[in-house]
This record gives structure tokens, sequence and C-alpha cells, in this order.
């Protein structure tokens, strides 16, 4: 839409208030602005757009060898580059066109630039582009008030320059987002859109859920698909999260900790987890520099010389990924499941051809549905009995119905089964089937 100069709310996603876990109505406008340049070019190219992310991802190499640089060595800083972004999770996530990259690239440049001391209208730029990429960003501004009020109570001197440092960045972060969503594009935006998410009541137990999810998210930075070299991930597995643990607790109190106390006290609170590794990329690096400074805290006797020391981990912590590396360089040329296969494009393009504009589809990928074929979408909640779902398609009024044998949906199969009469199958092929209610609708009596 930015591309085509169109508004950013057409997105034709019709949002489902029962189902807010599939995400907003409408996202920040940063993942989209940054997109922008390689679709103005190619247009919904995936092919391009997925090498557009490994410049991204490149860029973020060097901005976590500047980050690491200020508290290691040259070569440490390189191992720590390498281990995180040749992760066989990383190199995963840039096969795909998701704002977890770019959002690390700006959550750790905006860090940089604290400590660089730069002007703090940059920092608030920085700090304010990234809020644009993903609500989560709004842990940087709560991090910087924090740790300034922490430091008005732990060091009550030069308050005036404390705040100057920390406060100003803040100012100009918030002033920012708010000129760039709510004045230039005019969308609805902030934490209040995932008020919904959390509950009071479940509070503690996502807090349980979480906390074992990360720990064991973190544990597993390393594939398991090491075949007879699973004992290295294993014992890998646990030394880092130890030598993490310990490395945290012998931290200094600075801004560093409260942005990572801060961002993974959010996590813990969000009551959403099939994330996998994406929602911990952002504070990965601080987690590897806290690995770092626990292994150094320990006083080791090894007769090995340090420099040989620091090679034979490196090679221990970079190996373990080789076997995922070479696999995923192997991996045939071919199209993935999804919107680029062909019987998706199929189903795109009859719906498209046969479905007017102004009607409503029900699917489990509304947003994709959206994009490939500019029809109103949206989807149901996995929950929800047949009742729920009938409600749905009344109130949203609803005549047409899509699924995909990939993409399993027992409330909707439920559904189909037991109003089988309500709708029937006007189109299919191997993967989709498209049903079609409008005609009962017109032949019922008037009320």
């Amino acid at each position: 839409n930015i591309a085509q100069l169109h508004a950013v709310t057409d997105t034709h996603y019709v949002y489902n208030e029962n189902a807010p876990m599939l995400g907003p109505p409408v996202y920040p406008v940063g993942f989209p602005l940054l997109l922008t340049p390689a679709v103005a070019f190619f247009g919904n190219n995936i092919a391009m757009l997925i090498l557009y992310m490994s410049w991204i991802l490149l860029v973020l190499a060097i901005v976590l060898q500047l980050f690491f640089r200020q508290y290691f060595s040259k070569t440490v800083s390189i191992i720590l580059v390498l281990t995180l972004v040749y992760a066989p999770w990383t190199l995963q996530f840039k096969n795909d066109v998701l704002a977890d990259i770019p959002f690390t690239l700006f959550f750790t440049l905006t860090l940089i630039l604290y400590f660089k001391k730069v002007p703090g209208w940059i920092i608030g730029l920085i700090m304010g582009f990234t809020l644009l990429i993903k609500t989560a960003g709004l842990v940087l501004p709560v991090a910087f008030v924090l740790f300034f009020i922490y430091r008005t109570i732990a060091a009550p001197i030069h308050l005036k320059a404390q705040a100057k440092k920390l406060l100003i960045p803040v100012v100009y972060a918030l002033l920012f987002a708010l000129l760039v969503n709510k004045i230039i594009f005019r969308i609805p935006t902030g934490i209040g859109l995932y008020a919904s998410h959390f509950s009071t009541q479940k509070l503690w137990h996502n807090i349980l859920i979480n906390s074992a999810l990360y720990i064991e998210i973190f544990q597993s930075f390393y594939y398991r698909n090491l075949y007879d070299y699973r004992f290295l991930m294993l014992i890998t597995q646990s030394v880092l999260f130890t030598l993490a643990i310990i490395g945290l607790f012998n931290s200094k109190k600075n801004l560093l900790l409260f942005v990572f106390l801060t961002y993974m006290l959010l996590l813990l609170v969000y009551p959403y987890h099939s994330s996998g590794f994406r929602f911990l990329l952002p504070v990965m690096p601080l987690l590897l520099m806290y690995a770092v400074h626990g292994f150094k805290s320990i006083r080791w006797n090894f007769t090995m010389r340090r420099n040989r020391l620091i090679l034979v981990l490196s090679l221990l912590l970079l190996g373990q990924s080789v076997p995922q590396i070479l696999k995923l360089a192997k991996r045939p040329v071919k199209t993935l499941v999804g919107p680029q296969e062909e019987f998706s494009k199929e189903a795109f393009a009859y719906i498209r051809k046969h479905i007017p504009e102004n009607e409503r589809i029900l699917f489990t990928k509304p947003r994709v549905l959206a994009l490939y074929t500019g029809r109103n979408s949206l989807c149901n909640n996995q929950t929800d009995t047949p009742e729920q779902i009938e409600n749905l398609l009344i109130n949203k009024k609803v005549n047409y119905l899509l699924t995909n044998v990939n993409l399993p949906d027992t409330a909707l199969n439920n559904f189909l089964k037991e109003k089988k009469n309500a709708f029937s199958p006007v189109w299919q092929n191997k993967k989709f089937t498209l049903y079609d209610g409008s005609h009962q609708k017109e032949d019922a009596p008037n009320q």
C-alpha cells in the first residue's frame, strides 16, 4: 500500500475480536516501510524479499560486531557474531519475510548509540523506529525510564545529566512514533491493541509456562540434529545456560540489565506460546554477552594458553551448527508449501475472478488471502464451537469459506460437518476447497 500510495489500513483483513492472537487489525508501519523499496522495484516477489532479508541480516551482523566490540576483543566479537548469525534458527528466519531480524537490528543499534553517547534526539529516532517495527519496542523507553528511576534512588547526583541522557531519547522516540503512526499514516497502534491478549487470572500460569518455554528455547539454540555427536549439544546447552545465569547475576546494574529484564518480563507475561526462537532473538546478543562474562568471572586453572582456549571453544560452538547449515545449503530449490504453490495460485485466481470484491471469506490465513486476492478475509478461533462460528459468519456477514489440507482447522471442519447443508463446495483442487453459503441466505424467508 505504501509503495502504491494507498491507505495503509486498506489491507482487506477483517479483524475478529475473538481471535486476537493472530494479530491486531493493523501492524505498525516500520517493517512495511523497510520493505517498501524492494516492493516498489519488484512487487510482491517473495524471492526478492527473501534476498532483501539476507541483506538486512548482513547489516545486523555488522551492528552486532560493533555491539560486542564494546566489551570483548575483535576475535571474541567475531565468534559471537558468527555464532548468532549462522545459527540454524537465524538462517531459517531469513527464509521468511518476518520483522524479527530488522527489529533486532534497530533494537541493538539503539543500545549502541546510547553507549556511544551520541545526541539524544538521534537515539530517540532510532528507538522510535524500533517501536514502529514491533510494538514490543516499547520495552526500550520503559527500560530507559526505569533505569533513570533506579539511578535517581541509588545515586541521586547529576540528575540533570542523567535525565538528559535517558529521558530525552524517550521523548523523541514517542513523539516520532506518534507522528508516523497517528499523523502521517493514521493507523490504530499501541499496547491497547494487545490488551485482549492478557488475563490477570492466567497471569501466573503464563509466567510458569513461558519460563519453561524460553529456558528450553535458549538451551535449544543449537539444533538437535547432531546424530552421533548429540552429547556435544547436551553439554553446550547446559554450560551455556549456566554461564549466562552466572554472568547475569554478576553483571553491573546498567541500562543493558534493565533492557534485558524488562524484555524478559514482557515475554513471561505475554500469553502466546508458539513463537519459538523468534521472540528471544532481540536479547540473544545480551544472553551471549552474559555467557562470556560468566565464563570470564570463573577462575579457570587451564594449562592451555588463552588464545588456544578461545579457538577450541569457538570451534566447539560454531562446529555444532555446521551439520544443519550444510543441510540447509544442500536443500533442493523448490517452491515451499504456501502461497507460491501452483495450487495456491490456482485458488487465488479463481477467487479473484468469481468472488465479488465486497464479499468476505473465512480462511485460516486471512492476511495471506487478502494480500493475494484483494478480498476481505477473516479467521475463526481454533477453539470455536460450530455455534460460535455460525454466529461469527452472521455477525461478520461472511458468505464463503476456504479450507486447505496443509492448514487443518478442527473448529471449521466440525462446523462444516454439523452445518453441511448451510455451505456447499463450489470449487476445489488437491489442496483447496471453496464453500458458498450465499444461496442459503438468498433462499431464507424474510424475518
